[in-house]
């Protein structure tokens, strides 16, 4: 069966399969996304997509790895020839990617011999390490579906590189993605989740219209209400949430502004504390975290006040 660290990998594919197509092949074209089940051994594989290259139907086999197997070209060759098998005996293409430094990866072909004078199989495939691929690189293949891998390239935890994953996701509205890529920047950011924290926080609402965050907040909720029912701590929970909500949202424009523009520290701290207005703090924080000028930042803050004394 699938495991939950794979699933996230089968949700970027899904969202663009097109995408991953043209980074192995430009002149392919989607078709369809098939079941990830191959029938028969139950392998399930990260991504398994019809098309067609050089005008020729054929399937497209991609695998995700965290961890350096040693068998990985016989495990790539196995799924290839389960895929072909299932599908009418169509051409197969396998890639793996590799999500981090792995170390030594076995290359591709993957070649089984039983003496050294009698070849038995060569099998060619696709292998991409991502720790030795440039953000610059990678963003230079104009595939959107792509951007949520980033914080896993060469130097993809630089500050500069996540700005502009995020940029690019929030313009093509691709919440998922931005979901996916925030969750691989914690992995290899941990010396930074601060400023990490910091920077997507401003977009948690953009970030809830996404499945992903859906089923998380329903898996919370369904937890937290157990645990509340048990304590007896029902009465009260609405008026704690929004408490809750309005400290967090205090919290988050002092720190955006002091990370952009420490010397409105003061200003920002004075501001938020004038408002009870969650919302109107959100949207203000939105505002400041693109602001150009420390001149454009206080006037918005200056703002602050100035709604909410109009509401």
């Amino acid at each position: 069966m699938p495991k939950p660290y794979d699933d996230a990998m089968k949700k970027l594919v899904d969202r663009r399969p097109q995408d991953f197509l043209w980074w192995f092949f430009r002149n392919a074209q989607f078709v369809k996304q098939l079941p990830y089940e191959l029938n028969v051994e139950n392998v399930y594989a990260d991504g398994l997509l019809e098309a067609i290259i050089d005008g020729k139907r054929a399937l497209v086999h991609i695998e995700f790895q965290s961890y350096n197997d040693l068998r990985i070209g016989e495990r790539l060759l196995e799924y290839n020839v389960l895929a072909s098998r299932q599908y009418d005996y169509v051409r197969v293409y396998s890639w793996v990617i590799y999500l981090k430094d792995c170390g030594n990866v076995p290359q591709s072909p993957y070649i089984r011999e039983w003496s050294e004078d009698e070849e038995t199989i060569r099998f060619k495939y696709g292998s991409i390490e991502l720790h030795k691929v440039t953000a610059a690189e990678l963003r230079q293949k104009g595939l959107i579906g792509l951007l949520a891998l980033l914080p896993l390239t060469k130097d993809g935890t630089q500050h500069e590189v996540i700005e502009e994953m995020i940029e690019e996701l929030v313009a093509a509205e691709q919440t998922e993605s931005l979901w996916i890529g925030y969750a691989l920047a914690t992995k290899v950011m941990k010396h930074d989740l601060p400023w990490l924290r910091r920077r997507f926080a401003v977009f948690s609402d953009f970030l809830r219209d996404s499945p992903v965050y859906q089923e998380v907040l329903e898996e919370g909720m369904e937890k937290g209400m157990e645990k509340g029912l048990e304590q007896g701590l029902a009465t009260g929970l609405q008026k704690g949430l929004q408490a809750g909500e309005l400290h967090a949202q205090r919290q988050t424009l002092r720190e955006v502004v002091n990370e952009r523009f420490p010397e409105l520290g003061y200003l920002a701290r004075e501001q938020a504390e004038a408002t009870d207005d969650a919302e109107l703090l959100r949207r203000m924080t939105v505002k400041i975290s693109v602001a150009q000028t420390p001149g454009d930042a206080e006037q918005y803050l200056l703002a602050i006040t100035r709604r909410d004394k109009k509401n």
